[in-house]
């Protein structure tokens, strides 16, 4: 099998003009004047006061007293702006009167204005359909102009509307004249200009009072855009991006409000390590991490990165070539008939009613009667040839999602001492010298643990590629070509392309502000801290019927598929065997589903979670929740 095609492509965003914008103009209009921000341009933010903040994490402000740290510069900002307003003899203030203010509690004011201006010059960004009406006006040989209620210097202005429409375009703006849309006398001044009556002049914008009533009430005809500030709950650098045009994809939104944020936290990790490291080759294992590698390669360096199309069924069957270990043939709860034909393999009927795990010894005799070693043998030189192409030698990173590092281990064992491999991972949980785990390593910390663990197969869904699991690797005409299990249903896959969709624009989105942010710190597995507790350890019932439908396989090579949500009443045995354990008890009503909460709790707690994963001896039963 192929792979499922390309990406699907993103819907135009929303919130444009109406549809009427695009019909001749009226009679009688001589000029055309548009609002600047909102209107013709947009940050990628939640709110604009999210800039401040952005300011803040940049870490260029320096306060002149250490406690001032505390109530934030975006307060100190918002502060310093009114203070400014309050004592101006002028309708509107400049950036400058604002920072004047603010030099009575920071020791930098020039350079923390220096830095907001290139913050906003790095987050506008022209919204296509809007500008798009303007330039039809133009090329009909209309006459426009841009007016706009804001503080930043004229020349910044001037410069973001030619970046956006290709040329000089009139511009008036409160910082400039002193006089504001609000008040009317921006208005006034424009229609002066022009000397033109209000009936002449057509008004596009999305301020409900500055943009409509106001110019309204002057006789100017207007046209409403719709705003673009979303309900905002951040208290996270992560939080503060704001999607658009994937409001009718739930799968979407979760991209860029999750794998996004993940994306983009994980590979500045390993960007860092790497490099402190001097690891000059990182590999990127399929089909969990292809997001992960995307967001790495747009923060530039010199790292190589490569794409290694691999696969539990892939590695495990070439592994037992060489160490001629059965441990990894019978992983997970699987049935006879699954066992033998996950290794491609037609099951022995006689054999059909035994559990595996139970009579390993009778399956292994039956491996040597289908002549399994030799098959092994022949992936396993197949296989060494492909990495040998790929340069997997020397030393290298390798990096996966998670979570024992069974793909390096197996590897290891194949390449021997060609290749010293430096394993990264989004979170491990078994201690070696050799791998680390960036949001928990070895289980710590174990409430890091928790959420992802208690919702562990939608974690790994969201991050799957698009495309079906290998199965093995085959040479194709001086080249490779990749078989795959048919494990899920095709649109099951394809659904995968609209998570990617949402997390591009994450990526997009997050680009521009990378290059102020620092590199160092433990800022952005904060932020996930919230994420992934808000979206997955506690799922609304948008985010769960998302997963309507949707399957997982436990097993490698799509073996112990399964439903990821379960409807059934609660019990203990489906609590064991359910996927999305956090989902399976939120969405059980009544006396029911707070005993089934009390449960998942104790599980997912502290003392659970040790249990389980740090004192196997004493969390023995417990630990069979995660067999």
């Amino acid at each position: 099998m192929n792979d499922l095609g390309p990406d699907v492509v993103p819907p135009a965003a929303s919130g444009g003009l109406d549809h009427d914008m695009q019909a001749p103009a009226p009679e009688g209009i001589r000029l055309y004047s548009f609002d600047l921000f909102d209107t013709l341009v947009g940050r990628p933010l939640k709110r604009p006061y999210h800039v401040f903040d952005l300011v803040e994490r940049s870490g260029v402000v320096s306060y002149r007293l250490p406690g001032m740290r505390l109530l934030g510069f975006r307060r100190w900002r918002i502060l310093a702006e009114r203070i400014a307003r309050r004592f101006s003899d002028r309708e509107d203030i400049t950036v400058w009167d604002i920072y004047r203010v603010l030099a009575w509690w920071i020791r930098n004011p020039a350079q923390v204005a220096r830095r907001e201006l290139r913050l906003e010059q790095a987050l506008l960004a022209p919204i296509p359909e809007n500008v798009a009406v303007l330039l039809q006006r133009l090329d009909a040989g209309h006459s426009c102009c841009v007016i706009t209620d804001m503080y930043l210097p004229v020349a910044f202005l001037k410069r973001i509307v030619r970046g956006i429409v290709g040329r000089d375009l009139p511009l008036f703006a409160s910082s400039d004249l002193g006089l504001t849309k609000r008040s009317g006398a921006l208005y006034r001044y424009v229609a002066q200009h022009y000397g033109l009556k209000f009936a002449e002049i057509e008004h596009c914008g999305d301020n409900a009072v500055s943009d409509g009533r106001v110019p309204e009430d002057l006789g100017i005809r207007t046209r409403r855009v719709p705003g673009r500030c979303m309900r905002d709950t951040s208290v996270s650098l992560l939080e503060y991006f704001a999607p658009r045009g994937l409001e009718d994809s739930t799968l979407a939104m979760l991209g860029y409000s999750l794998v996004g944020p993940v994306s983009v936290a994980f590979a500045r990790y390993l960007k860092a390590e790497t490099e402190r490291q001097g690891l000059r080759k990182v590999f990127f294992c399929a089909r969990d991490t292809y997001l992960i590698k995307e967001a790495f390669e747009r923060m530039g360096g010199a790292t190589e990165s490569r794409y290694l199309r691999l696969s539990r069924r892939a590695l495990y069957v070439p592994m037992f070539a060489r160490q001629k270990d059965p441990e990894r043939l019978f992983e997970g709860r699987v049935s006879a008939r699954e066992f033998f034909e996950r290794l491609d393999l037609q099951p022995p009927q006689e054999l059909l009613g035994m559990r595996p795990s139970e009579h390993a010894g009778v399956f292994m005799k039956a491996l040597e009667r289908l002549n399994f070693g030799q098959c092994a043998q022949e992936e396993a030189d197949i296989l060494l040839e492909y990495l040998a192409r790929e340069g997997f030698q020397g030393d290298v990173a390798l990096v996966d999602l998670g979570w024992r590092g069974t793909l390096q281990e197996s590897l290891e064992a194949l390449v021997g001492d060609r290749c010293r491999i430096h394993g990264y991972y989004f979170g491990h949980i078994v201690p070696r010298n050799n791998r680390a785990g960036y949001y928990f390593d070895d289980c710590l910390p174990l409430q890091r643990l928790a959420r992802v663990f208690q919702s562990l197969p939608v974690f790994e869904f969201l991050f799957t590629e698009p495309i079906h699991s290998v199965k093995r690797i085959r040479r194709s005409g001086g080249g490779f070509a990749f078989d795959y299990v048919d494990d899920e249903p095709r649109s099951q896959v394809l659904a995968r392309h609209e998570i990617a969709r949402g997390c591009r624009q994450f990526l997009d989105d997050f680009a521009r502000v990378a290059p102020f942010l620092p590199a160092e710190g433990d800022w952005a597995a904060r932020s996930l801290d919230r994420l992934i507790d808000r979206i997955l350890a506690r799922p609304d019932a948008v985010v769960i019927t998302a997963f309507e439908g949707m399957g997982h396989a436990e097993g490698f090579g799509g073996s112990k598929y399964g439903d990821i949500l379960r409807r059934d009443s609660f019990t203990l045995a489906g609590y064991r065997n359910s996927f999305w354990r956090s989902a399976y008890v939120r969405a059980t009503p009544g006396p029911q589903g707070w005993l089934a909460r009390v449960v998942h709790a104790m599980v997912y707690s502290r003392v659970g979670m040790y249990l389980i994963f740090k004192q196997r001896r004493l969390g023995v039963r417990l630990a069979r929740l995660f067999d």
